[in-house]
């Protein structure tokens, strides 16, 4: 008992600690936002990396230092909470306020693991967050009877029929319509909805009987038959959309939003690593370019 009584006289003390503790981590982590110094990716040769071969660190920071003006209001989000913290009677403000960005950061970092020392550094900010606002547990009861107070739960008959409805037709069209998207895929394109989408890079080329120099070329199949080249310096090409036909072994390519056909080919598959396509890029001279990937 007496320990108790110890600690309920100290717990304006233990609750200052933390609030500084949390308030002045938080006004570090604020300033190179508002300074766009910390979504910064290095070493820079990441920058020319595969998004497939990037650290969850990089697609991070990436994301989140696209945008300037969303880096400073990241930053404002921080520090205006974190100077609340500071005083006592705006404590608890300052808390709620920082909570979902402590909660947020701490679920950034397990789910792209960036790094051992940052998850430490994030649990220990999010656990700092719910210690303030567990010693403000009694304000935070009373504003939470002032509101169930006002509240009246009463539901009608009608009320509940309608939204039974609405989420049923509503659920059941974003369920068909995802099952159409997910099912977008073929050997070409790889299981790009597990994030392994197919690559293939040009080995040889013969227009004819005559073999043709070599390049840097890399095409990618897409969902919905979108298709795109890629060659040393960038995207080759006029956009295309393509459809393959796996029973006839055909693949016929067509230029974006129109019905006339650019070429068409035939295809044939040594394995999954090996693709030829044979396009007829002359149909009067049935002039043939034969492409190996």
């Amino acid at each position: 008992m007496s320990a108790i009584l110890n600690f309920l006289k100290k717990k304006d003390l233990y609750l200052g600690i933390l609030r500084y503790l949390l308030g002045s981590v938080m006004i570090a982590y604020a300033i190179p936002k508002i300074l766009k110094a910390q979504f910064v990716i290095i070493p820079f040769e990441t920058w020319q990396t595969p998004l497939e071969h990037l650290s969850g660190k990089s697609l991070a920071w990436a994301f989140l230092g696209f945008s300037t003006w969303f880096e400073i209001m990241l930053g404002f989000f921080e520090l205006i909470p974190a100077v609340l913290l500071l005083f006592r009677r705006t404590t608890l403000t300052g808390a709620i306020l920082i909570f979902p960005l402590t909660l947020n950061v701490f679920l950034i970092n397990m789910a792209l693991n960036i790094s051992h020392n940052t998850k430490v550094i994030a649990l220990i900010l999010l656990v700092l967050n719910i210690l303030v606002l567990v010693f403000e547990w009694r304000k935070l009861w009373n504003a939470a009877l002032i509101i169930i107070g006002k509240v009246k739960l009463k539901f009608t008959a009608a009320e509940i029929a309608i939204n039974f409805i609405v989420i049923v037709v509503v659920g059941y069209m974003a369920v068909r319509g995802l099952s159409v998207y997910i099912k977008q895929r073929n050997f070409l394109t790889g299981d790009w909805i597990n994030r392994h989408p197919n690559e293939w890079v040009l080995k040889s080329e013969k227009l004819g009987d005559s073999t043709l120099k070599a390049r840097n070329l890399k095409v990618y199949f897409g969902s919905y038959g979108s298709y795109s080249e890629l060659d040393s310096a960038g995207k080759n090409g006029e956009q295309l959309t393509y459809r393959l036909n796996e029973k006839k072994k055909t693949l016929d390519f067509y230029t974006v939003g129109g019905n006339v056909v650019f070429y068409k080919g035939k295809y044939q598959l040594t394995g999954d690593t090996l693709l030829q396509i044979r396009k007829v890029i002359d149909s009067t001279k049935n002039t043939i370019l034969t492409q190996v990937y």
